[in-house]
Order: C-alpha cells, then structure tokens, then sequence
C-alpha cells in the first residue's frame, strides 16, 4: 500500500490503517529496538519501547500531519529516536516518571529497597569496567559468554578462534577479573 492510500484509509477508518501499520512494522520496528536495547534492555524494555513507537506513529501519523516522505522512513526515524532514549534511560538508570497527588503516593507502598538497588547498580557497573579493562578479545569472550550465554563453539566463530582456545582465554581472563576486582576492594 502507498502513502497516499494509507492516509486515504486514514480519512475513512483509523483503526484499518492503524492495524495495517503495525502488521506491516511490527517486525521492522521491532528489529530497530532490539538492535539498540539488546546490550542493556530487558524483553520488558524492548517491548515498552516498541509500544512507545507505535503508540507515537499512530498519534503523528495522521491526514494532517506534515510529513510527505515514505511511511517507512517515518516508522523507522522514530523508532530509532525512541529507542535512543530508551537506551540513554537505561543507562542513566532513570525509569519513566509518573506524577501523582498525595492521596495516590500513600497508596502505594513498597518492599523494594532502594539504597540495595543502587548498591548492585554500583557493583554490575564497576564489574563491567573491569570486564572491559581486561582488553580485546578478553572481554569480549566474558560478555559473550556470561551476559549472552554463548557456548565456545558460537564465540569462537565471533572472534575467529578455536573453542579450546576461546575456553584457555576465558580461565585467564577470569583470573585476571578476579584481581582486578579484588584491588578495587581494596582500594575502598
């Protein structure tokens, strides 16, 4: 379907066109999302981030909305945007905010502890620093191996080496990763 039919469509059935859009995105938008999130992003982040994008498209995307290009370009530009600042919010640890009253901030009680919370935030991010300082392909194999769960076979391909030598490398890096954090602990 072409632009102009879909913004025909737009005219005489929304929820149509609306459909036909995510039918024919859905996968497309998804793709974007998941190459940028999927380093730091939960499933649960990926697919909040997805229904942000479409839930923007379908707000933007109307017969009276300015834009002329290729529905595609559209789709894709936002869901690269929103997928930035998915990214950026995630790594920054900033979690969307929602306003409430004070009878609403009563109800809502919690468990979670969020001095806890910022401590394992601390602690995986000092754990990635030393990761990443033990240098390529080092750190590579340990991402790969621990936050993606690839098996020797799979990383050996990755980085072009041999399983035995892939699995050599990853002892040492361990060992290594082991002093390193050791130091750090040391030095608090």
């Amino acid at each position: 379907m072409t632009d102009q039919q879909l913004r025909q469509l737009l005219g005489s059935s929304p929820e149509k066109a609306h459909r036909l859009i995510f039918d024919e995105y859905y996968n497309y938008v998804y793709t974007i999302v998941f190459n940028r999130l999927r380093s730091l992003g939960t499933p649960e982040d990926i697919d909040e981030c997805v229904s942000d994008v479409f839930a923007e498209i379908f707000t933007k995307y109307n017969t009276q909305s300015g834009h002329s290009g290729n529905i595609k370009g559209f789709v894709s530009a936002i869901a690269r945007n929103r997928s930035i600042d998915m990214f950026r919010r995630i790594r920054s640890g900033v979690k969307a905010t929602v306003s409430l009253d004070a009878d609403e901030a009563v109800q809502l009680s919690s468990d979670e502890r969020i001095d806890e919370q910022a401590e394992r935030a601390e602690t995986a991010h000092a754990l990635l620093d030393a990761v990443k300082s033990l240098g390529e392909p080092d750190s590579t194999i340990i991402m790969q191996k621990y936050y993606y769960g690839r098996s020797s076979e799979d990383i050996g391909d990755m980085i072009d080496m041999k399983p035995n030598t892939v699995r050599k490398r990853l002892s040492r890096a361990l060992s290594r990763l082991r002093d390193i954090l050791r130091e750090d602990d040391e030095g608090r």
